[in-house]
């Protein structure tokens, strides 16, 4: 009796030990399954322990880095909230595989482009934005993983599909 009850503690162990690192539904899955022995663990849980597990997972994900985005719209006027969703979606028409942001940063409604890791990076995509929004500036901003790495499948992704033409010349 001892030694199986030394076995599911082990087992136990062992499995919320490697269940950590998983969802809960795996968890919950790995822990009712039965082991060597036949014993198995049945899981029961509250209504809310689900949603206050999905919180807790949710903030480990989102984590945040220091970048840089370009302003190319800022204004406090009577009509800066429309206008700057006007010119949210003209950005995203000209420029679609770049994210665009609007935010209001009291007393200012602003509209920020790209997600840039460092100010080289940030002042390369000014350079192209330049001509067409030619108040822009850059600005240091909290960029989520997540966007970051959308921003860069995208681009990664019309890289790879963009037909490229190779030209060979003769002396």
């Amino acid at each position: 009796m001892i030694m199986r009850r030394l076995i599911l503690l082990f087992v136990a162990v062992v499995v919320s030990a490697t269940a950590m690192a998983q969802s809960v539904d795996a968890m919950v899955e790995s822990l009712s399954r039965r082991t060597i022995s036949g014993s198995h663990v049945r899981v029961v849980e509250d209504s809310d322990t689900r949603d206050a597990v999905s919180v807790v997972e949710s903030k480990q994900r989102t984590k945040v880095v220091s970048g840089f985005r370009i302003v190319i719209f800022s204004d406090n006027g009577q009509y800066a909230g429309d206008n700057a969703q006007a010119e949210l979606e003209g950005f995203r028409s000209k420029f679609p595989h770049l994210n665009a942001y609007l935010v209001y940063e009291s007393p200012y409604f602003k509209v920020s482009v790209g997600d840039c890791l460092s100010m080289e990076e940030a002042q390369i995509l000014m350079a192209q934005l330049t001509p067409h929004y030619p108040k822009a500036f850059p600005k240091r901003e909290n960029i989520r993983f997540e966007e970051l790495y959308d921003a860069r499948r995208e681009v990664r992704d019309t890289l790879l599909t963009t037909p490229t033409e190779v030209i060979f010349e003769e002396n």
